[in-house]
């Protein structure tokens, strides 16, 4: 911005000064050469271009001179803008190239990062929370007014369409563990749903769906996980009305603790303390400060919510855990949990 509100000035007064020139010969011709109004502009501006039309009389030898001044003085101020807009034009040209490929060296450096694609509402909102929670991540974003935006913030963005292989493959979603498809359409989120999990199978992807129509279609192109900003929007507003007190108890609870507390999946290896110890035996909430298990995870059996104390872990068994940053940390070194 201050870059174009420099560029902006220094046109200004390249314009100010080719004004002042043209108002001098116009009244130096009339003054001098004793000529009508229109016809001392017409001189003025011919000798300005010169664009040699010759002289409109014969000129005296005070007039000739004050044509040598028109002369001197355009050239002059049209040198001045031509290199102002031509500094600017190249100099933004060179900087936003450089700017580009130090990015794209930056992406490319980029390991088990997460890949938006589309920077509207949602996206804005999925990059909010990433950022809050620390994660690497990269912006895939079509519209270049978005994509300045994105870049203007700090954060790592390609412009292009994340439907195409080349540009996904520029996102590094080879390196990626996920892709969120956020953009407005559904069959944008199909596309790149699909593009992605043929280039990457291993890959973990969720998309925005409209209606439940959508989800099937995310779901079999495959998405790992469907969400539908409408339905939780209304199902939001119709608990307004018809459950207002919870609402408003979320509301504080999430106003006075949500800022401190995440939710975290940790994972129970062959090393680590829990393998093989009862929920009991561990006491995982009084070791960490106040840490808790909402629900536990085992491989081919559904997630157990709220584990009884004598359940049992086992290798490869999945903890969902509620906690604040202290507590989670505590956790993880606590138990060797990755």
């Amino acid at each position: 911005m201050d870059n174009n509100v420099s560029m902006g000035y220094k046109i200004f007064v390249s314009m100010l000064l080719l004004g002042i020139v043209t108002m001098i010969g116009t009244f130096g011709y009339m003054q001098i050469e004793e000529w009508a109004f229109f016809d001392s502009l017409y001189m003025t501006i011919i000798t300005l271009s010169t664009v040699g039309f010759g002289e409109v009389r014969p000129l005296t030898p005070a007039g000739r001179f004050l044509t040598l001044f028109v002369i001197l003085s355009g050239l002059t101020v049209a040198a001045y803008a031509l290199g102002t807009i031509t500094t600017y034009i190249v100099g933004g040209m060179i900087i936003t190239s450089w700017r580009r490929k130090r990015m794209e060296h930056k992406i490319k450096r980029l390991k088990n990062h997460i890949i938006v694609a589309g920077y509207g509402k949602l996206g804005r909102s999925v990059v909010e929370s990433l950022v809050e929670s620390g994660e690497d991540f990269c912006i895939i974003e079509q519209d270049s007014e978005k994509t300045e935006y994105a870049i203007s913030h700090g954060y790592l963005t390609i412009e292009g369409d994340a439907t195409e292989d080349e540009i996904l493959e520029k996102a590094g979603i080879l390196n990626a563990r996920g892709l969120i498809a956020a953009m407005s359409g559904d069959a944008n989120n199909v596309l790149t749903t699909i593009t992605a999990r043929t280039i990457n199978p291993k890959i973990k992807i969720a998309a925005r769906g409209s209606d439940s129509g959508s989800e099937i279609k995310l779901r079999r192109a495959g998405a790992d996980r469907v969400e539908l900003p409408f339905s939780i929007g209304g199902n939001r507003l119709a608990q307004m009305i018809t459950k207002p007190n919870l609402v408003d108890f979320l509301d504080t609870f999430v106003r006075s603790y949500g800022y401190r507390l995440r939710f975290e999946e940790y994972i129970v290896s062959p090393s680590s303390k829990l393998n093989s110890v009862s929920i009991s035996e561990a006491d995982i909430r009084n070791k960490t400060g106040g840490a808790m298990i909402l629900a536990i995870h085992r491989k081919d059996q559904e997630a157990l919510l709220h584990p009884s104390g004598d359940f049992r872990f086992t290798d490869g068994d999945r903890m969902l855990v509620l906690g604040d940053e202290d507590q989670l940390e505590s956790l993880r070194d606590n138990y060797k949990l990755t």
